[in-house]
């Protein structure tokens, strides 16, 4: 298995972000859909969520729409991708409904324990640091509260990279810039062992993860899923 290769965590190219863009608006249902279905399962359909590396918009814009209920802050590091999620959210209508910020996985912007629901899609192999991260998951977490998690892993078998890559960039890939983003993204992942240890070595508990092919699910399961700090 190659050694992790560092990705970088902020777009700021503004070409590049407009192209995903155009790409989430017009594949990004399913993925919703997929993250829906995991959030209604635990029973969220109130209170208030983050969703940390929030790009151009698209899960929180959905889940909105999907379940009114709930109020979202998206947070990302690139200036860029904030402008675009809040012209995304007035197009929706959404615009007094979520708050997009420039904001840190290692900071939420949020009080203790005041959250009903974590989202983090596609971005943890971006951070250099996921055991704060799940620190913050764990600070940021009512008793009670929820947390969805997905990225890929790098340990995923090598047929499923390759076809994968190859539907990417059929789909995606036709921003030079962009081609080549999936194999940067599985580079960058880590592995589920890495991801295990991470985990156990957090304040954050009651998680579960699992597989779907080259995808990594890290959620919450059961009630209590943060400890203290004395922990």
């Amino acid at each position: 298995m190659k050694e992790r290769v560092r990705e970088p965590e902020i777009i700021e190219d503004r070409e590049l972000a407009e192209y995903y863009n155009r790409m989430a608006k017009r594949y990004g249902r399913f993925p919703c859909r997929r993250v829906l279905k995991r959030v209604l399962a635990k029973g969220i359909e109130k209170g208030r969520a983050v969703d940390v590396g929030t790009g151009p918009g698209t899960f929180p814009i959905f889940l909105s729409k999907a379940i009114p209920e709930i109020r979202f802050k998206g947070i990302d590091l690139s200036p860029v991708m904030v402008e675009i999620a809040r012209k995304n959210a007035t197009e929706e209508g959404l615009a007094g409904k979520i708050e997009f910020e420039v904001g840190s996985a290692y900071s939420l912007p949020v009080e203790d324990h005041s959250l009903d629901l974590v989202l983090c899609i596609t971005t943890l192999h971006h951070l250099e640091r996921p055991v704060d991260f799940f620190n913050e998951v764990a600070r940021s977490l009512k008793e009670g509260g929820a947390f969805v998690i997905v990225d890929f892993h790098r340990d995923t078998s090598f047929v499923f990279i390759g076809i994968l890559d190859l539907l990417w960039k059929v789909f995606f890939g036709k921003h030079p810039k962009a081609r080549k983003g999936f194999m940067e993204s599985i580079q960058s992942s880590y592995t589920l062992k890495e991801s295990q240890d991470f985990l156990e070595q957090s304040r954050l508990k009651h998680w579960r993860l699992y597989t779907r092919t080259v995808e990594m699910w890290i959620e919450s399961a059961g009630r209590a899923s943060v400890a203290s700090p004395e922990e």
